[in-house]
């Protein structure tokens, strides 16, 4: 009797550990979205300097968004990421709950950022947004590798050519589709050909970047007809209307964009082959300035540039909300992360790459806050 117990007690803790259920990561990058508007809503300050900018509907977006406190505004401007993904997952970056998330390379403009998020470190060579491939093995061509998948099962698509080149160190390493693109006749169907004829047709504000909602229709086509394992989804137009200083646009797409990731859920919560096996990862490339003067713009002299954020929601990561007081994480660890979901080896694919998250695995101890967050 003494040893059938003994035996019991030292199973339990392995009985207790859940076998890893991710099957599908989907990346998701909204470009350049700062802490700011993530954490807190409508910035007062920044709506306040628009106001008399002749141009900015800026009494419409204050109708829209504004709230009495930070947790009410996010939750008006984005609210099924505050009141459906974040319960269910983990979302990290928030300074007030001493949650950080830092970019690791010193430009902190877009291209640098996107490959350091798929090669998991900073590449001291890509120093602006040149649409150029660099030769280092991303994330992407090791998922590809290493489970040894066909090219249409790993997909990555995007309003800007800047997120095909940083996708791969090579042409034709898996499903590419940039800014206008058609994809492949064999791979592509009369829904997706009308989206990319519609990306062509309608103006984008800059010339080099397609719609957003086309490319997010086109990417969520292909992933009902072609089931990829992995798919890169870079939506850019936030970047755009912060560029254009457009702040009443910004919290418009900001809130679109809360509704494709809606759509985007939906679409895998109804399929057989995502439905609780698919992680979601939403992230950006970089932060912006803090404030009225400077929060159009990033680079390395800008404050603020250097802080980003990661929500992470799928079947291995417990239901924290946000997480913190926590160790600072870094954009390089979000490949690391990818692999060890699917289960392949981090120090494999790069040794120099930063670690996986251990928060999404509810790991590292961390010290859980509500997810209403700050007042």
């Amino acid at each position: 009797m003494f040893r059938i117990v003994t035996l019991s007690v030292l199973l339990c803790p392995l009985l207790a550990i859940a076998a890893p259920r991710t099957e599908n990561v989907i990346l998701v990058t909204l470009d350049g979205v700062r802490i700011e508007e993530l954490f807190a809503g409508m910035d007062p300050a920044i709506a306040a300097s628009t106001a008399e900018d002749g141009y900015s509907d800026i009494e419409i977006a204050r109708e829209r968004y504004w709230r009495g406190t930070a947790a009410e505004r996010r939750m008006a401007l984005m609210p099924f990421f505050w009141g459906t993904l974040v319960p269910q997952g983990i979302v990290l970056g928030n300074p007030e709950l001493g949650s950080r998330v830092k970019v690791g390379n010193a430009i902190k403009w877009s291209s640098p950022g996107y490959v350091e998020i798929m090669t998991g470190a900073p590449q001291a060579e890509v120093v602006d947004n040149t649409l150029v491939r660099y030769p280092h093995r991303t994330i992407t061509e090791y998922i590809r590798g290493e489970l040894l998948l066909a090219p249409s099962k790993v997909a990555q698509f995007g309003s800007w050519d800047g997120f095909k080149v940083a996708a791969a160190s090579m042409d034709d390493a898996f499903v590419m589709n940039g800014a206008y693109e058609a994809l492949p006749p064999e791979l592509s169907t009369p829904d997706m050909d009308l989206f990319v004829a519609l990306r062509r047709d309608i103006q984008g504000l800059w010339e080099e970047s397609s719609n957003d909602v086309l490319t997010f229709r086109l990417a969520q086509s292909y992933l009902l007809r072609h089931k990829p394992r992995f798919l890169w989804l870079g939506l850019g137009q936030s970047d755009d209307w912060a560029h254009a200083a457009r702040y009443d646009r910004l919290l418009d797409y900001l809130h679109l964009s809360d509704r494709l990731l809606s759509e985007l859920w939906a679409t895998l919560q109804a399929d057989e082959t995502y439905r609780e096996r698919t992680t979601l990862i939403i992230t950006t490339d970089h932060g912006r300035g803090r404030g009225p003067a400077d929060w159009m713009e990033h680079d390395e002299s800008i404050p603020g540039s250097e802080d980003i954020w990661i929500a992470v929601i799928g079947p291995d990561t417990p239901a924290t909300g946000e997480a913190g007081p926590l160790p600072t994480v870094h954009q390089g660890d979000v490949a690391a992360t990818i692999a060890r979901l699917l289960q392949l080896d981090p120090e494999d694919f790069n040794p120099q790459a930063g670690p996986p998250i251990d928060a999404v695995w509810g790991t590292g101890d961390p010290e859980v806050t509500a997810s209403a967050g700050p007042d």
